[in-house]
């Protein structure tokens, strides 16, 4: 007889970029346990907890998968919530920002429609806008009301990245000559001068090789970049649209969670930046654009928990033809993961020698970028 574990968790393992790791007991064919997904962040609006059903099927996981009833559970059938606890006390505390009485948070369920795949593109999410406080540790308790089944995990919210100090907006990229200046994108001088130049974006040079830096913030283990070069397309049939093309960095650990660590391990040089900004741009429809201006730089910093971390670096895709590895979850009595992460995003404007070499770079020049002036490359460029 052949049996096959369903798990949903298949799907979402290279989702993210994730505390203990729990032996599983071989389940017995029939027998249902639950497998979970949950990232809190407490910049988001909304936070969703995606659980569905494992166990052992006699026979075809595809075409199991396949089926919803299979991996979700029915409507009404699960109770979700979420406690807040601080300084490891074991008394719930607040739970949501802005409500003074509110000690338990209980997640609706809605179903979701997901792209084609091995499983059933109908998946049941458990959800709230509540506000989530950015301090102390949440559990997740999951109670199958049928058969009165609970499944239960915690985790350490993470805060945002911070500034150095009190006079920086958050979140803060570290600008060495000018630690306590940082506009953001929209809030700079309408005429620059030389003196302003330091404010700015200004990766002009190719040779010299260029940091995201930034101090690492407590319980917070994993950090993620995204570099994000925003343009505008006037279009030969009128009117303008708007895009962007993203530099991705290798995520970075830091040494501790106690926080105030530099994180400066987000290195890259000038001409990897034209190459990849001229990767991407290959990647776009030129037929109906006239010229290209280019607009702001955004960093977006993620901060993940430390389970987060373990949970990604366990499941890694394996580069041998050994697939015998560890397995992780936090979840009691369940499989998957339930933790943390946090975003933050800070806007910068590019200083004008940077948008000149844009037009003119070797890589760039093709796509069709004015340069600070509004004249178009074709016109200005050797």
């Amino acid at each position: 007889m052949k049996y096959s574990v369903l798990s949903v968790l298949a799907l979402v393992f290279t989702s993210l970029f994730t505390s203990c790791k729990n032996d599983l007991e071989v389940l017995a064919p029939g027998k249902e346990s639950v497998s979970v997904y949950g990232i809190l962040n407490p910049n988001e609006r909304t936070q969703n907890i995606r659980i569905n059903k494992v166990y052992l099927t006699d026979g075809d996981a595809i075409a199991a998968g396949q089926d919803a009833n299979t991996i979700n559970f029915g409507p009404g059938e699960l109770r979700v919530t979420l406690q807040r606890f601080m300084n490891g006390s074991t008394t719930p505390t607040l739970t949501t920002v802005a409500n003074s009485l509110k000690k338990e948070i209980v997640l609706t369920e809605t179903v979701v429609t997901t792209e084609s795949g091995t499983f059933n593109t109908n998946q049941r999410l458990w959800q709230t806008t509540d506000k989530l406080y950015s301090t102390g540790e949440y559990k997740l308790t999951i109670t199958n009301l049928s058969s009165s089944a609970v499944y239960t995990a915690q985790t350490t919210i993470i805060d945002s990245v911070k500034p150095f100090g009190t006079q920086q907006p958050m979140p803060f990229l570290y600008i060495p000559s000018q630690p306590f200046t940082y506009p953001m994108h929209g809030n700079y001088p309408a005429n620059p001068i030389s003196t302003d130049k330091p404010k700015y974006v200004n990766y002009d040079v190719p040779s010299v090789t260029y940091a995201v830096k930034f101090r690492s913030i407590p319980n917070a283990r994993i950090y993620g970049v995204v570099m994000r070069f925003h343009y505008i397309d006037s279009l030969l049939s009128g009117g303008v649209s708007m895009d962007y093309v993203d530099y991705n960095f290798t995520t970075a650990n830091s040494s501790d969670l106690l926080g105030g660590t530099m994180i400066d391990a987000f290195t890259f040089t000038g001409d990897a930046f034209y190459k990849n900004l001229a990767a991407g741009m290959a990647k776009k429809s030129s037929a109906n654009v006239r010229n290209r201006r280019s607009y702001y730089m955004e960093y977006i910093v993620t901060a993940g928990s430390e389970n987060l971390s373990e949970f990604l670096q366990i499941n890694a895709p394996s580069a041998t033809i050994a697939q015998d590895k560890p397995y992780y979850t936090n979840i009691s009595g369940g499989v998957g993961i339930f933790s943390s992460r946090s975003v933050s995003t800070v806007t910068k404007d590019m200083w004008n020698d940077f948008i000149d070499k844009i037009a003119c770079n070797p890589d760039t020049n093709p796509y069709l970028f004015c340069n600070s002036s509004g004249k178009p490359s074709a016109t200005i460029c050797n």
